[in-house]
């Protein structure tokens, strides 16, 4: 009796649980969503835009050295953390507050510029979060690239960033932009 129930109970079951469990397709990925993250809607598209715009507004504020914008952006009691791996492997974590590192920018004697590209973006009603690579230069000088994670909410006056996460570190380790270096900056 056993192996009947095996058989023909669960087995089945087993088999039609899992049949819905799927990669994300290369659709899912270009749309930078996937059916269990994030099910599609009309509303998905503009949501990902937003969420975009929100962490570009950070990049545009490192580049300009507005310490406003990126306050506007961000939530007051925002998480940044900063994650490098050493010449032995060791992992190093730095935590910033929002007040440091609006200081940095607005003291900063070169523009930083930051790119990210292929953004993977997922939204689930008010909580988004975008996992991205990006590359790193101070003035027209490579610094670094890695990977950049954001967790946004949506407030009512947009999407505001609770938590940013970046990885630092070389090619090639990681990728810089295809483009190639912003504006023609050598690197």
């Amino acid at each position: 009796m056993p192996d009947r129930f095996v058989r023909f109970v669960l087995l089945p079951c087993l088999v039609l649980s899992f049949a819905g469990c799927r990669p994300p397709s290369a659709t899912d990925r270009d749309r930078g969503t996937s059916d269990a993250a994030a099910p599609a809607s009309a509303g998905d598209s503009g949501a990902r835009a937003e969420v975009l715009a929100a962490l570009q507004s950070v990049f545009d504020a490192l580049a300009s050295g507005d310490s406003a914008l990126l306050t506007r952006v961000m939530e007051p009691d925002v998480q940044l953390v900063s994650i490098e791996e050493d010449a032995e492997g060791a992992t190093g974590v730095e935590h910033r507050t929002l007040q440091q590192m609006a200081a940095r920018i607005a003291d900063a004697e070169e523009p930083f510029i930051e790119r990210m590209f292929e953004p993977v973006v997922h939204v689930a009603g008010p909580l988004a979060t975008v996992w991205t690579p990006y590359d790193f230069y101070v003035g027209e000088r490579f610094s670094h690239c890695g990977v950049d994670v954001a967790t946004l909410v949506r407030r009512e006056g947009g999407w505001r960033i609770v938590s940013l996460s970046w990885t630092r570190a070389q090619p090639p380790a990681c990728d810089r932009h295809p483009d190639g270096p912003p504006g023609g900056a050598g690197g």
